[in-house]
């Protein structure tokens, strides 16, 4: 974790990565790989400035980490062990200090199907290129401080993913040299989390200043000054939330070998003020720059549902790289975009076979439950469809009264059961019964198949495409989000009502575009249906399921649900499914506990962060572990 690596393993290492984003892959010159020939060059220098995004985690997909399907709404089938599917380690409780899945604190001992990102060897790569990016001859000053602006972005970043997956985290300030002798530096401490949102926040904001506020189009993917300070906004709200901030309950006893506590114990509400102060800084300079809402602008004229749910589903799908204006900051790594799209497309052949598109990865049925009514209000609070029984049948359109009078983001994100489909350049009636074609086969041993009843939707393009003969498929490539800019404005929502216990009108504008873009009516107009906007708890629950539902499926379940304090809630029982073997509609519209490969385990706190590796803590006698572990 600390030690320099020789400068020849350095070069090595980073020639034979491959950065996720960019054509920058082979970064040894000719000749000899010495640390001094990489800055000999600004062709060569820039090479090594693109390697060290590759250790920025990869949460698109089930398996390089646990944030896409470990969050609630979204999960795999029933069957695979947790070695193939480590996100099942959290769900399982069986994450361990000896036996961990994801390798960012380090990467030695992590089990067979593990991937590997270390960050603290991205971060030292950070600093050898602060060190020594002034021996680059010729470099001009605008270059040299958007490539200084850029490591120190990724320097935040990765401090901020270990706390995001540890809490409080060693800070490393400099690169550590071979012959150091400080024991400080060589060994050093978790610092409390509220240093750590300090150093995080300040290099952003130096980062920020140093770099441009777009990418040219070849180097997309990398760094901008929006996607720092929307980063910076995204660390402020979390460590204003109830997680980190006061949080007694949980980490009274968490601290160092020093005594320090490591979780601030006396709540702050000034933290929602800072939070709400970075999402508007952040907002103000997306929207100065172009930045704004994707919306279809063949749908402009149509009706609100239905250009609502055209907005939305195509926000994901449509726009590539230089169109798509709200990602602030995404990732180009097609590796799991594409699994996504295989294992997540409905099945379009008989009989069930793994060659073709299949439905496994799928949303759950609690994400289903999340959804608004068409009107923009919860089910329970809708007068329209708060006295119905949800899960009845609907004689007339064969499907559950779940299905039916939703907002347009449910009608965009998932296929269901006699709903409309379209993929293989097809559009079709999904039938989700026991022996129809997107159904159950009735064996167990068939994996790919869906284990709630329902079948992904958003993600999914029409012209997604499998040719049976040459078995080979059409995929349609996308970036896959880091922070796009409705989150901004959901977060300035949560912050101004946590911090003055109402929305001002500040927020209801930023509410209202993220809603009317979905086709929903404005905030205040959907709640005079149901007496009023709330106020209190139920204001913050509507506030957490607004953005739930937004950014549902885009691996942000797994941390709004922590830092809320609500995730043993969430995670810590059966889902539910409808009854998979069932072939007639009465027997398959019943809800029924779902069929999985382990036993659901949330353990409070200590499943709420993972456990420092034992390896490291044998090495580093200063580290403490978290709770529980």
């Amino acid at each position: 974790m600390i030690k320099k690596l020789h400068h020849r393993l350095l070069v090595l290492l980073a020639a034979i990565s491959a950065a996720a984003c960019t054509d920058y892959l082979d970064v040894l010159p000719e000749g000899t790989p010495e640390l001094r020939d990489i800055f000999k060059t600004e062709t060569q220098a820039e090479k090594f400035l693109a390697t060290l995004y590759n250790y920025i985690p990869n949460v698109t997909g089930y398996r390089p980490m646990p944030d896409y399907c470990a969050g609630g709404d979204v999960m795999t089938g029933w069957v695979g062990a947790v070695r193939y599917f480590p996100y099942k380690s959290l769900l399982y409780n069986e994450e361990s200090a000896t036996t961990t899945y994801f390798g960012m604190w380090n990467v030695k001992g992590n089990p067979s199907g593990s991937q590997n990102y270390d960050l603290f060897k991205g971060i030292r790569y950070c600093y050898i290129l602060l060190d020594n990016v002034d021996k680059v001859p010729g470099l001009d000053p605008k270059t040299r401080n958007q490539w200084i602006g850029e490591a120190k972005f990724l320097i935040a970043y990765y401090h901020w993913q270990l706390m995001s997956y540890y809490g409080p985290t060693v800070i490393v300030e400099r690169e550590i040299g071979q012959n150091e002798t400080d024991e400080s530096v060589i060994y050093p401490e978790r610092r409390p989390y509220d240093e750590c949102v300090t150093f995080v926040t300040r290099l952003l904001d130096e980062a920020a200043a140093l770099m441009a506020a777009t990418q040219p189009a070849g180097k997309l993917g990398r760094a901008t000054s929006v996607a720092a300070k929307a980063i910076k906004a995204r660390v402020l709200l979390y460590a204003a939330s109830p997680l980190v901030n006061g949080n007694s309950e949980f980490y009274a006893g968490f601290k160092d070998k020093s005594g320090r506590h490591l979780i601030a114990q006396e709540y702050d509400p000034e933290k929602w003020e800072k939070a709400r102060t970075a999402a508007q800084e952040a907002i103000a300079l997306a929207e100065e720059n172009g930045y704004k809402l994707y919306e279809n602008p063949t749908a402009a004229a149509l009706p609100d549902a239905e250009r609502g749910e055209i907005n939305y589903h195509d926000l994901f799908v449509e726009p590539t790289w230089p169109q798509n204006p709200e990602y602030l900051w995404a990732s180009g790594d097609q590796t799991y975009i594409r699994n996504v799209q295989f294992r997540g497309g409905a099945r379009i052949e008989d009989p069930y076979n793994t060659s073709s598109f299949n439905p496994y990865v799928v949303p759950t049925f609690e994400l289903v439950e999340t959804y608004y009514s068409k009107n923009g209000l919860p089910m329970d609070a809708d007068p329209e469809t708060k006295g119905l029984d949800l899960y009845k049948m609907d004689p007339d359109k064969e499907t559950a009264l779940l299905h039916l009078n939703r907002e347009p983001r449910f009608y965009a994100s998932v296929g269901y059961d006699r709903g409309p489909y379209e993929i293989n350049n097809q559009s079709f009636t999904l039938h989700c019964r026991k022996g129809e074609r997107q159904g159950s086969t009735g064996n167990i041993a068939h994996e790919y198949q869906s284990c709630t009843g329902y079948v992904l939707k958003k993600w999914i393009h029409r012209t997604l495409a499998y040719d049976k003969g040459s078995q080979q498929y059409t995929y349609r490539e996308y970036p896959f989000p880091l922070i796009r800019l409705a989150e901004l404005y959901l977060s300035y929502a949560e912050a101004d009502f946590e911090y003055t216990g109402s929305l001002g009108s500040q927020s209801l504008v930023y509410l209202n575009k993220v809603r009317k873009r979905a086709g929903l009516p404005d905030f205040e107009v959907s709640w005079n249906r149901a007496g009023g906007i709330p106020q209190g708890q139920k204001l913050r629950d509507v506030l957490h399921q607004e953005r739930l539902i937004e950014l549902a499926m885009e691996a942000r379940w797994f941390h709004d649900i922590r830092r809320w304090k609500t995730a043993g809630k969430m995670l810590g029982h059966t889902p539910k499914s409808w009854n998979l073997e069932a072939s007639d509609g009465p027997g398959f519209y019943q809800v029924v506990n779902m069929k999985e490969s382990g036993t659901r385990t949330f353990i409070t706190p200590k499943s709420y962060w993972m456990a420092i590796p034992l390896s490291q803590i044998n090495i580093n006698q200063n580290l403490v572990q978290n709770p529980g572990y």
